[in-house]
């Protein structure tokens, strides 16, 4: 795993919000129940969906709690998880000013565990991989857009599998869309 800095993780920010505005509609939405919980099996399948990629990055883009450097998140045993983990990656810098995690093709298992760490922390994170325009995203309001690839459908229903994902269409049938 390498990181990026402020500077390449905003230009990579620039690049996927102007595809972004090309087709701003995902193709799939899913809400998931926060909360404590182990996120392993669901950031496994995102990993596995993203297929035979020769790269792949996750872009932290905001968190409500900060970027885990605060008083409160030094205490806070997920964030000294992910810090531990990072530094064991090698890098022990803020997230703030190396916000981008990128992968190399056998990386699935660095990539599945920092996917996991998004999704208990309650991350904005940009999630791509290539070949092609993978592209998806994860909001710290418990939801995930897919754009591009991701195996789209397949990884919908293995997701929903899991008991804790709905489709936003299942929400707005339930009276409890957001």
């Amino acid at each position: 795993m390498k990181f990026l800095t402020r500077e390449d993780a905003d230009l990579l920010e620039e690049k996927l919000r102007r595809e972004l505005a090309e087709h701003p509609e995902p193709k799939f939405v899913l809400y998931y129940e926060s909360g404590s919980r182990d996120y392993s099996r669901a950031a496994d399948a995102i990993a596995r969906s993203a297929g035979r990629y020769s790269e792949a990055t996750l872009l932290f883009l905001f968190s409500v709690s900060g970027d885990g450097w605060s008083e409160h998140e030094m205490n806070d045993e997920r964030w000294v998880r992910y810090r531990r983990s990072r530094a064991a990656h090698g890098d022990s810098s803020r997230l703030h000013d190396t916000p981008g995690h990128r992968f190399d093709a056998n990386e699935g298992k660095p990539l599945s565990e920092m996917i996991a760490f998004a999704l208990e922390l309650g991350w904005d994170a940009l999630v791509t991989a290539k070949p092609g325009r993978q592209l998806l995203f994860l909001s710290h309001d418990e939801r995930l857009e897919i754009h591009r690839g991701f195996s789209g459908g397949a990884l919908v229903k293995e997701l929903i599998t899991l008991g804790t994902w709905r489709r936003a269409d299942h929400l707005r049938e339930c009276g409890n869309a957001r």
